[in-house]
């Protein structure tokens, strides 16, 4: 496995950061013809501070706001969110996150127009085919990247519900000390809509791409796509199943999910991350 530079991808500062909560999702697409699945992932801008230049998942830091979401929620609610999460209370807040970064960053919005409450994977995701609606919800995008209205705030004025059922939990990683931002981070793997099309802000995220999962490990091996060992990790978990529908499946039924935070070792010189007790150069 290629090394990764603690300097471009954690950071190198030695005050001590307390890591903010945050949420990431693996959104997948199967593939017509019993091919497998892909997943998407974008490319971060070089100019940011935190996993500069590197292909990630959507997903960010939760807002103090996305709480405030908590009766929006369609399928899964605060005390079940947070049972999954091993929280006492606020996990749905994580929950929110998840499906607000998946709209800011990719325009993909796990969001109902009505109040289903049936749970599982909706028919009723917001259909953006027609010019009328993708305009409309990529006018709303616009303003809430740039900071005119919150998510909060547009969810509720056009009437919208989250479908935080179909967000299935997979992961938790924190980044390791020493670097000048840190995340407590949940994973979760979710099917894209087939009636919305993913689209980069071209802001934050400079690049977006549909691959397979063993495609993206190959070609981070091969130099071509640069990734954050958490990045890789979970591609390794999902990349041996060969649909969408098994990885759902095999996420449904985790449990006790551990509290994942690499620890920086060198070599030669070179800093790596590994996992405690693992051995430093794990294939």
């Amino acid at each position: 496995m290629h090394a990764e530079s603690c300097k471009a991808v954690f950071g190198t500062s030695l005050i001590h950061v307390e890591p903010r909560p945050a949420a990431t999702v693996i959104l997948m697409r199967e593939i017509d013809g019993r091919q497998g699945f892909e997943i998407l992932m974008l490319k971060r801008s070089t100019e940011l501070d935190f996993s500069a230049g590197a292909y990630v998942f959507p997903g960010g830091a939760v807002d103090p706001q996305d709480i405030q979401l908590a009766p929006r929620c369609l399928g899964i609610n605060d005390s079940e969110a947070s049972k999954i999460l091993e929280l006492t209370e606020g996990g749905i807040a994580t929950y929110v996150a998840a499906i607000r970064e998946c709209y800011e960053e990719v325009g993909i919005m796990l969001l109902s127009s009505g109040d289903d409450r049936s749970p599982g994977y909706g028919s009723k995701h917001l259909d953006l085919r027609s010019a009328e609606q993708k305009e409309k919800y990529t006018s709303l995008r616009r303003s809430l990247n740039l900071g005119e209205i919150r998510f909060v705030d547009a969810v509720l004025s056009n009437n919208l519900y989250l479908t935080t059922s179909d967000l299935f939990y997979i992961s938790h990683w924190v980044t390791p000390p020493g670097g000048s931002r840190r995340y407590d981070t949940r994973f979760f793997v979710a099917l894209a809509p087939d009636n919305q099309e993913a689209l980069h802000d071209k802001g934050e995220i400079v690049d977006s791409l549909w691959l397979k999962p063993a495609d993206a490990l190959r070609r981070f091996e091969e130099g071509e796509l640069r990734m954050i060992f958490p990045t890789l990790r979970n591609l390794g978990a999902i990349a041996k199943f060969k649909t969408a529908a098994e990885v759902l499946q095999w996420a449904s039924n985790l449990n006790n999910i551990p509290r994942l935070s690499p620890i920086r070792v060198y070599e030669n010189g070179e800093a790596k991350f590994v996992l405690p007790g693992e051995e430093l150069n794990r294939p």
